[in-house]
């Protein structure tokens, strides 16, 4: 699964962090409930990767909100229970790419 953030973006970083954090939310229930599995059947009990591609973000910002999010989130309790049931997913892991947009 990968997400496209473009940049610059306009207002305050933190406003924009949360709405990036929502969309990596919206990764992991789409993969751990099935609707990724359903849209792409040949996903069905894989790994899931969930990318996020960066252009012209703050890469120091960006980069320290993504290793928090994807170091942290897989050990809340409810997703470590929604993983080890699902079986949609074989599991989860992330990445992060920064590329400059000319």
């Amino acid at each position: 699964m990968v997400l496209v953030e473009e940049g610059p973006w306009k207002g305050a970083i933190q406003t924009q962090l949360r709405r990036v954090q929502e969309r990596l939310y919206g990764c992991l229930d789409a993969a751990l409930d099935g609707q990724l599995a359903e849209k792409f059947p040949e996903s069905n009990g894989k790994r899931v990767v969930i990318q996020l591609d960066c252009y012209n973000l703050p890469r120091d910002k960006v980069a320290e909100f993504f290793n928090n999010f994807s170091s942290g989130v897989l050990e809340m309790p409810d997703y470590q229970q929604a993983l080890k049931e699902s079986s949609f997913v074989k599991g989860i892991s992330f990445e992060l790419n920064f590329e400059a947009v000319h």
